[in-house]
């Protein structure tokens, strides 16, 4: 056995290359995803106009992200935007998220002694696993929201229950479905120590009381914010979600397959001989994780955004069997070894992550496996609508409206009215009835009519366009489906350095958006030409 000193330095020497092989895997995997301007842009309208809305004057809650907008519009206010904010605050989250499944699984062992490299077994696969690793970037509140919801469950099982409830709240108005991985946890942790005798463990009623009220009462303060403010009991994304369901036996059983598949889960089936009933503290949340994934449909983006926490929780769980394996079997040992066992396997998805990684950037357009959007694609469609949505706001009059595709970017940088044809972000879905599409992408089921698109009377119909070197001849505005009445009206925003581009370059060609005839738009008119 080694000094105390000498073990307590290699356990920190340890944790410290973990931690700086994590941010290199993130920082090689760095993008923003269109998806995280829409909280974005909720966060600006509110740190500038005061006003928790995506287009101004118009109160529809198209994010289920709470907490990481007021977060992002206070980092706003003291003069960092959230493109900027957000990609630190997600690998701050990412290490917070591998610390707490840490502390999770050596509270669940009931360990008190010194810290040995060993207990970092889960920390070390996560740094490996893109599953977890994408998502310390992305600008989304993914990151955070695992790390919220682990450390709420590392406090209950350390017994520190008002920390565990003030935990839970805060993850679950970062993303109110952290809420149900923390419920099974607690009960299953709880049940556990009934069934084995040890109710010395559970919290006495008083202490329990006050973890529920703490837990509870923000988030019915929320509840009751929600509805004052937006008046809906529920955020207007649920209305698009709930026709997740018809997508579970094609996208759902894909997604939960995928992750399954990329974590190398048929690998690690030897260790399933050595669960126990203890062990069901961390199968089960995961297990809900995954049931909750499923039941949504899943998610067109790539490397399991809504399985962070399954795959934070399944880290934990090799790690603890590794351990409790290498003690029973090798004696003192048993950490040495599994300690070098769990680095054996995170070396494995490490070869296996450069592998994907060389995919993905090989995929700048276009479907990894025909299904999930991967990060290079997600990558450059923002930054492109990015570059288009800045000549916007330089050229165009601010009131002009557009309609889009995809909510985030475009409308971001533009700072333009928009129309969300999927409804994610717009009245209409709650004030029409429309049959949701059975083949569509998860979250992309509802599509706005025509008529409800015309109605809102726009000036730039963006999510029937073009984007390519080329521009389109004027007979392929004919083809969109709005009759003839429309022709092009195509931004040419000129290449800009990008350091991110293969060449250094950023060259959209042209964005085309169609533009009624009659109708002038900034330098738009039938006069110009497309």
């Amino acid at each position: 056995m080694m000094p105390a000193a000498r073990g307590h330095r290699l356990f920190v020497a340890a944790a410290v290359a973990i931690a700086a092989a994590l941010l290199l895997h993130a920082q090689a995997w760095r993008f923003i995803c269109d998806d995280a301007y829409i909280s974005f842009r909720y966060a600006w309208n509110l740190a500038e106009h005061g006003a928790l809305e995506y287009n101004l004057g118009e109160r529809v809650e198209g994010y289920t992200n709470f907490l990481w907008v007021l977060v992002l519009a206070l980092g706003t206010c003291l003069g960092a935007p959230p493109e900027a904010l957000a990609p630190w605050l997600t690998q701050l989250g990412a290490l917070a998220g591998a610390a707490a499944t840490v502390v999770l699984v050596r509270a669940l062992r009931g360990a008190s002694g010194p810290w040995r490299v060993a207990d970092l077994i889960p920390a070390m696969l996560l740094a490996a696993a893109p599953e977890y690793v994408v998502w310390a970037q992305g600008g989304l509140e993914t990151a955070w929201a695992a790390a919220l919801t682990l450390a709420a469950m590392a406090a209950a099982a350390s017994g520190r229950w008002r920390a565990a409830g003030l935990l839970t709240a805060l993850a679950g108005l970062t993303r109110l479905d952290a809420v149900l991985p923390i419920g099974v946890f607690v009960g299953t942790w709880m049940l556990g120590h009934v069934l084995r005798g040890t109710r010395e463990r559970l919290p006495r009623p008083r202490e329990a009381l006050i973890a529920a009220a703490l837990a509870a009462g923000p988030l019915l303060g929320h509840l009751l914010l929600r509805y004052t403010y937006y008046g809906e009991w529920l955020p207007n994304t649920w209305t698009i979600k709930r026709h997740g369901r018809l997508l579970r036996d094609t996208f759902g059983v894909a997604y939960v397959g995928a992750w399954a598949s990329a974590l190398r889960l048929v690998w690690l089936a030897p260790l399933a001989l050595l669960l126990r009933p203890r062990h069901a503290a961390l199968v089960l949340p995961a297990a809900a994780v995954l049931g909750y994934a499923w039941s949504v449909g899943g998610d067109f983006m790539a490397y399991g955004r809504f399985l962070v926490v399954a795959t934070a929780l399944t880290a934990g769980l090799v790690g603890w069997l590794l351990l409790e394996a290498g003690e029973r079997w090798l004696g003192r040992r048993g950490p040495l070894v599994a300690a070098l066992v769990g680095a054996a396997l995170a070396a494995v998805l490490g070869v296996t992550s450069r592998e994907r990684f060389n995919r993905d950037r090989a995929t700048p357009t276009g479907w990894l496996d025909g299904r999930w959007e991967g990060v290079t694609a997600m990558d450059r469609f923002a930054r492109e609508r990015i570059h288009v949505g800045s000549w916007m706001f330089n050229n165009l009059p601010p009131d002009t409206t557009i309609t889009v595709g995809a909510a985030g970017a475009l409308p971001y940088a533009s700072r333009l009215r928009a129309v969300d044809v999927y409804g994610l972000v717009d009245p209409w879905p709650r004030q029409n009835e429309v049959r949701p599409q059975t083949r569509a992408r998860p979250g992309h089921q509802l599509m706005a009519p025509q008529a409800v698109i015309l109605a809102r009377d726009p000036d730039l119909l963006c999510h029937v366009g073009h984007v390519g070197p080329q521009r389109p001849s004027p007979a392929a505005a004919q083809s969109r489906g709005f009759g003839r009445n429309v022709q092009w009206a195509c931004v040419e925003p000129g290449p800009v350095a990008d350091a991110r581009e293969p060449g250094g370059v950023l060259d959209v060609g042209y964005y085309c958006c169609l533009r009624p005839r009659g109708r002038t738009v900034g330098p738009f008119n039938d006069g110009a030409g497309p």
